[in-house]
């Protein structure tokens, strides 16, 4: 009966049609109207790309930036050249991780120094400034980089008294704080796809290698059922913290930071710990897409990697439109927080036809926003884009953000 009650609740989201009241933004900023974004006075939609480590390559922080780019300094210039590679190319903003990263990267500057931590982030910001490309920091503080940091399981994240929840709330409240009234925010971003974790017992799996911390720590090797998280936590954690954000920075809109739920997100809901799977019906996947999004929520988030053969039904572009429309029915818009391509892989395919393709759907259904992965990334070769390796979509791209992201910028 529980499961019924959560879908139908999702189904009132979808067909209530009630349409939300629009507030203008104060100038620069970019609000939300229904099913749409607004800057300045007119409808805002823009292509930009995902730079994940921008922040801590250029800080020196990042645990793989002598084995990707021989040192420090030179990771610092390949994330400068890539911001200027980007702004070239005519994209309109860039999403980055903006988490202090893995206890090792915390303990090298932000544990440390945070007087520096933020003065180098300020530095970022000022290269993108100069660069005309706007920022979605992806906080990444729902169940993030401090649990692994104090050696607690990721359920401390919903304890206010624990060492994660506090450090995990005092870096919102540091980064909204000093940022919130900055119109280089396009908006902020809460997580990186936890609701993929959603259900999944982490019992026994294994932690993060000893790699990822100082040698005066000593990581556990398996997790607990502890570092489990369920559907209802995260939603717990996306109205408790999106609050927060909202609180402190009237002038932002929050998303989720979401790729979608899984294929078989019901039954892991109805059958945890003891996972029994069935694929979620087509009713039910697009309930439960809705449902995982609460407000006060602004912008729904999703990330897609089309496919250039057929798969199922939801892998396939024309699944994800189904989705999208059901989405901006709720008068809610749409974000398309990663857009790569598996099978042919960028790499493979230097037209990317499939990417190209789905771009043209989301013009026509009315997407707002979209972020390629990914950008100037030597983590992912055979994801990595730039505007020497793929013409054609980069093109795509800023012929879109001419059309809909011109003025203002």
């Amino acid at each position: 009966m529980k499961r019924w009650t959560e879908i139908l609740l999702a189904g009132v989201l979808l067909f209530d049609g009630s349409a939300s009241v629009f507030a203008a933004a104060p100038e620069g900023f970019v609000a939300k109207d229904g099913n749409r974004l607004m800057r300045n006075g007119r409808e805002y939609r823009a292509i930009g790309v995902n730079m994940p480590n921008l922040h801590q390559s250029y800080f020196g922080t990042w645990l793989h930036n002598k084995d990707k780019y021989g040192s420090d300094e030179n990771a610092k210039q390949a994330m400068i050249a890539g911001v200027e590679d980007a702004s070239r190319s005519g994209f309109k903003f860039i999403r980055f991780f903006a988490d202090p990263g893995y206890p090792k990267d915390i303990d090298l500057l932000y544990a440390r120094n945070p007087e520096k931590y933020w003065k180098l982030m300020d530095e970022v910001f000022a290269l993108c400034r100069a660069n005309d490309l706007r920022l979605v920091p992806c906080l990444n503080m729902i169940d993030g980089c401090f649990a692994e940091y104090y050696g607690e399981p990721k359920q401390a994240i919903l304890d206010p008294e624990s060492k994660t929840h506090q450090a995990a709330y005092k870096y919102i409240r540091d980064f909204v704080t000093r940022y919130k009234d900055d119109p280089l925010v396009l908006m902020w971003e809460l997580g990186n796809e936890r609701m993929l974790n959603a259900d999944v017992d982490m019992q026994g799996r294994k932690a993060l290698p000893a790699e990822c911390f100082t040698d005066d720590k000593q990581p556990r090797e398996f997790r607990t059922r502890e570092d489990s998280l369920t559907f209802h936590h995260y939603l717990r954690l996306y109205k408790e913290q999106a609050t927060l954000i909202k609180k402190l920075d009237p002038n932002h809109l929050v998303n989720s930071g979401d790729a979608a739920v899984r294929q078989e997100c019901t039954s892991r809901r109805e059958t945890f710990p003891n996972f029994k799977f069935r694929d979620d019906t087509s009713r039910e996947r697009i309930a439960n897409n809705l449902y995982s999004q609460p407000e006060p929520l602004d912008v729904y988030s999703y990330h897609f990697y089309p496919h250039g053969n057929p798969r199922p039904r939801w892998g396939m572009t024309e699944g994800m439109r189904k989705l999208l429309v059901a989405t901006l029915a709720t008068d809610t818009p749409v974000y398309i927080g990663e857009l790569g391509q598996d099978r042919p892989s960028f790499g493979e395919d230097p037209e990317a036809k499939a990417t190209i393709a789905f771009i043209d759907m989301a013009d026509e259904v009315g997407v707002s926003l979209i972020s390629l992965w990914v950008w100037h990334f030597t983590w992912q070769p055979d994801r990595t884009l730039s505007s020497a390796t793929h013409p054609a979509l980069v093109e795509r791209c800023a012929a879109w953000n001419r059309k809909y992201a011109g003025e203002g910028k």
